[in-house]
């Protein structure tokens, strides 16, 4: 049972590395792409100190490269949660899936963002609660998702990140630190 723990700490330890690796590799190529016009936008008619952006056009060729920067920043972010509560022996029954289903749900939410933009972009004109809908998506549906993860690490924390073994183990060490140490 121990070698299939172990494979499971070493797979999520190469896919945080992997995720890193093409997190840096991301990054450095967009520093040698040409800035798009407009992109820091331009000064307003009235504010001198305000600048104001162009029309969302200015995205069009950088707008995958954020959308792969967001998923894998948001697949890091999952497979840091779960290496955090990972243990020696392995994932407790069910998280493992509670995992996969949450990171696919945060990254379908992002997706879902990124689409309604971009059809923001073509038609500025749709309003959700009078807010653009990509802003309303990002509001209410993905700020508030990371509460899903708060709740399952709230309402199993017992079970599965510091259970009644490991608070016997801990009392355990505590003690033996309490002693006096020898004297000679």
């Amino acid at each position: 049972m121990g070698n299939v723990e172990s494979k499971v700490s070493s797979l999520l330890t190469w896919i945080l590395f992997g995720l890193l690796i093409l997190l840096c590799l991301l990054v450095g190529s967009v520093l040698f792409l040409e800035e798009p016009l407009e992109s820091q936008g331009y000064r307003h008619w009235e504010k001198e100190t305000m600048r104001q952006g162009g029309t969302g056009e200015r995205h069009s060729k950088i707008l995958w490269l954020g959308t792969a920067l967001g998923i894998l920043q948001l697949l890091f972010f999952v497979s840091c949660l779960a290496f955090g509560v990972l243990r020696q022996q392995g994932f407790p029954q069910g998280q493992w899936w509670s995992f996969l289903v949450g990171g696919f749900l945060y990254v379908s939410v992002f997706l879902l963002m990124i689409f309604t933009y971009w059809d923001y972009v073509n038609d500025p004109s749709e309003l959700f609660l009078s807010l653009p809908v990509p802003t309303a998506v990002m509001l209410l549906v993905l700020w508030p998702f990371p509460l899903y993860f708060v709740l399952f690490y709230s309402l199993r924390f017992d079970d599965w990140v510091f259970g009644k073994k490991d608070l016997a183990r801990f009392h355990k060490l505590a003690s033996s630190n309490r002693k006096p140490p020898a004297e000679n």
